[in-house]
This record gives C-alpha cells, sequence and structure tokens, in this order.
C-alpha cells in the first residue's frame, strides 16, 4: 500500500500532468461560451506592436457547429420507468431539470468528445446532477467506460487555494492545490458512502483505450483563424474605408481645412486630392467564407448554417447534408440510450443512500428518442399526425403529447386530457 507521501505525489502527478489537456479543454470551452476576445488578442499580439489599437470581432462557429451536431436531445425522449412509479419518477427528473442538463451535457460532449455526470445530493434541494467537462476533470482506468478513480478540480481565483474532490469506489477525500488531505467533516474515515464513483462517463464515440477522447481540434483552429481574420478586416474598414487627403505645391506643417463648406486655394503648381486606398476588403471576406464554408462542410453541416448565402448549395446538398446528421443521431441515440441506463442506475444508489427505500432496487428506465424532424408548419405536423394515426402506428394520445410535450407528466395523463375534450366538444354540440 503507498505511504501517505507515495499517495499525495501519485495524486499530484496526476493532476499536474494533465494540465495541458485540461487547459486546451477550458480554450474549446470558453470559445463555446462567447469568451473568445482574450485569446484572439493575444494572437494579435503575437504578429502586431500595438494591439491594442484593434477592435476585436468574432463569430461564434463552434456554438453554432456544436449545436447543430448535437441532435440527441433537440427534442426530450419519452422516460418509461418499470417498477417504478411513473408520475413519482417523472417529479423526481422535472425537479432535477434532467432534460435541460442532459442536453447541456450532449452538447458539451460534442465539443469535448469526454464529459462525465455527477449525481449529488444536497440539503434542502435534493437530487442535482451536473455537467463536468475535461478543464476540471482526471480520472484513472482500466476500462475507459468504468473509471477507478475520477478527480473534480475546485478552482479558484488564486491558485494556492485550489481544492480538489479525489473519488474512487471506496473512498472520497478532499485535498488542497498541494495534495494534502483536508478535514471531511461527517466524514472521518473518508469514505465514499454510495460504494460506486457518483459518476457517469458520457462519449462522443465508443473509447477504445483512452478515456479523454481526442478531437475537435480543427473547430478550434477555424474560429481562431475566422476571428484573426475578422478582426483584421474590421481594421482595414477602419483605415482604408476613406480616402487619404494628398496635397501637392504647400508649405510642409500648413494644415488644410476640408469639407463641402470649405474652400482650398492652393498655390501656382499646387494640387489637392484624395488618393483612393487599395483595399484588401473584398479578399478577406472572400476567404473568410472559404474557411466558414470548409468548417462547416467537415463537420456535416450545410453553409447555411452560418447564416451565409441560401444558394450556397442545393437542395439535394442540403438533403445529403440531412442523411449525414440522421445517421450521425442514430449513432448517437445508441449512445444515449446507454448513458440513461447508467444514470439511472447511478441515481438509485446516491438517492436511497440518503432517502432509502424511495426508488425500488429492481426499477428501471427505458429512454425512447423522437425520430429526427425537418422543420415544418403547424399544418404539416398536423397532417403526419393524422396519417400516423390512419395508419394505425400512433394514436391521437401520441399527437396530444407531441403538439404539447410539457403539458403532461405521464400518457395517461394525456390520455385523461383527451377524453376530456372529446366529452367537452360532445356536450357543446348537443348544446347547439
Amino acid at each position: 500500500m503507498l505511504g501517505f507521501s507515495d499517495e499525495r505525489k501519485s495524486f499530484l502527478d496526476l493532476v499536474r500532468n494533465s494540465e495541458p489537456r485540461k487547459l486546451r479543454a477550458a480554450e474549446a470551452l470558453a470559445f463555446f461560451d462567447d469568451k473568445q476576445d482574450e485569446t484572439t488578442l493575444a494572437l494579435i499580439r503575437q504578429r502586431f506592436a500595438n494591439p491594442e489599437s484593434f477592435r476585436v470581432f468574432n463569430v461564434n462557429i463552434v456554438k453554432k457547429i456544436v449545436s447543430r451536431r448535437a441532435t440527441a436531445y433537440q427534442t426530450p425522449p419519452v422516460r418509461t420507468f418499470e417498477g417504478w412509479d411513473q408520475r413519482a419518477a417523472s417529479t423526481l427528473y422535472q425537479d432535477a431539470n434532467i432534460d435541460a442538463v442532459m442536453k447541456r451535457a450532449s452538447k458539451l460532449t460534442k465539443l469535448h468528445k469526454t464529459t462525465a455526470l455527477q449525481v449529488v445530493w444536497t440539503e434542502p434541494h435534493g437530487l442535482q446532477v451536473r455537467v463536468l467537462t475535461p478543464n476540471i476533470l482526471d480520472a484513472e482506468w482500466d476500462d475507459p467506460e468504468h473509471p477507478t478513480r475520477i478527480v473534480v478540480t475546485h478552482a479558484a481565483h488564486n491558485p494556492a487555494h485550489t481544492t480538489y474532490s479525489d473519488w474512487t469506489a471506496n473512498g472520497f477525500v478532499r485535498r488542497n492545490a498541494n495534495g494534502h488531505k483536508l478535514p471531511n467533516p461527517g466524514n472521518a474515515g473518508d469514505q465514499n458512502p454510495y460504494g460506486v464513483l457518483p459518476f457517469v462517463p458520457l462519449f462522443d464515440r465508443l473509447p477504445d483505450a483512452d478515456f479523454f477522447l481526442p478531437g475537435g481540434d480543427d473547430l478550434i483552429g477555424a474560429q481562431k483563424a475566422l476571428n484573426v481574420g475578422l478582426t483584421n478586416l474590421w481594421r482595414a474598414v477602419e483605415l482604408q474605408s476613406h480616402g487619404q487627403a494628398v496635397a501637392k505645391g504647400l508649405p510642409i506643417g500648413d494644415p488644410i481645412a476640408t469639407g463641402p463648406d470649405k474652400v482650398i486655394l492652393l498655390p501656382k503648381d499646387g494640387e489637392f486630392s484624395y488618393a483612393a486606398p487599395n483595399t484588401p476588403i473584398p479578399d478577406i471576406l472572400e476567404a473568410l467564407e472559404f474557411l466558414m464554408r470548409s468548417t462547416a462542410a467537415t463537420n456535416d453541416c450545410t453553409a447555411d448554417v452560418l447564416d451565409l448565402s441560401k444558394t450556397a448549395e442545393s437542395g439535394s446538398a442540403r438533403e445529403a447534408q440531412r442523411i449525414d446528421l440522421k445517421e450521425a443521431r442514430l449513432d448517437d441515440i445508441a449512445l444515449w440510450r446507454g448513458f440513461e441506463r447508467r444514470l439511472f442506475e447511478t441515481i438509485k444508489r446516491v438517492v436511497n443512500t440518503h432517502r432509502p427505500g424511495m426508488i425500488p432496487e429492481g426499477a428501471t428506465v427505458r429512454a425512447d428518442f423522437a425520430e429526427l424532424q425537418d422543420n415544418l408548419t403547424e399544418a404539416e405536423v398536423l397532417a403526419n399526425l393524422k396519417e400516423r394515426a390512419e395508419l394505425g402506428v400512433s394514436s391521437p394520445v401520441d399527437a396530444l403529447m407531441a403538439l404539447n410535450p410539457d403539458g403532461y407528466a405521464t400518457r395517461e395523463d394525456a390520455y385523461r386530457a383527451l377524453i376530456t375534450c372529446k366529452q367537452e366538444s360532445q356536450e357543446l354540440l348537443l348544446a347547439l
């Protein structure tokens, strides 16, 4: 067994050797959350002596493309709980805002390729699920889908005040920035009360050997290039949008007042004119549009996702892109169904530790993800629902839940609401 000093050294090696990876993840997260100015200014500073004279300007293609690619929770799945009261389960999930958490988790997993959900119980709020990104995560594993240790960084403005939560299946240790153990009130033995890691690892694709999957560098690189290009473009607009006044034959240093209400008196053989700038603005715009289109294309998105010309691609090209997205969505859903099951099992363990017997041990969940739909008008949606009902593949209850997914906690609630509507309609007809 490791001695204390060896244990501390092992911990510090784990969290410090991963610093480059965590810095890259922090940069990607900042880009996604519209915090890009400092990085752009740093890039400008490398090339120009007076970066403060540049006006930073950016268009967030990272968020746009990631949001378009992350389609698993475009519509929240319908969760069916077996072995547990459906209403109680739905209430627990709604109170913990699971749909919103999973939607953000799907986007951040598409961005980072690896994230994790942490299931926690707090008083008086109860169940909470948090999305953890790689910039605050370290892990040890033999099987990346089932890590044996997870360390969460709690960063502070002063790095000396940074703390860590060090989890294994049997232990939970709080550490300071130097790796020393901190007091753990109510848990003198540093025990993990759950007996399992209260985390659910999430992956953008099935991992082979690594927990932290690589990928996404092309998107971040394109965002940096776009930001610098847009900043240079705006600089060119400011400097070269107006002609430069040029005077010949005048004494050096004599000011000239210009304007439509001014008369410029020139000596014999004197000249005054405006020199038109040789502006590269059209070339810069063309290069930036090419960058945006190519970045969209390599991420299975059409150019119009970045609000370029709607005629940039044909209808057949857009249809091909939708096919690519649907295929990618099927791959994502196969993963997220498993994540939903693992999340529920972890929730069950955490909740029952704090509220014994609240969730039956044999309870399970099944998540039904909706098909990816194109943007349809209300008339088209109703026509599709009617056709499905006529074919016998759905009922009016399905139609009601599709039209108002947040209006009914269970299918039985939607059924009763539909019966009430039909009864009211019949009564009104009889009254006429």
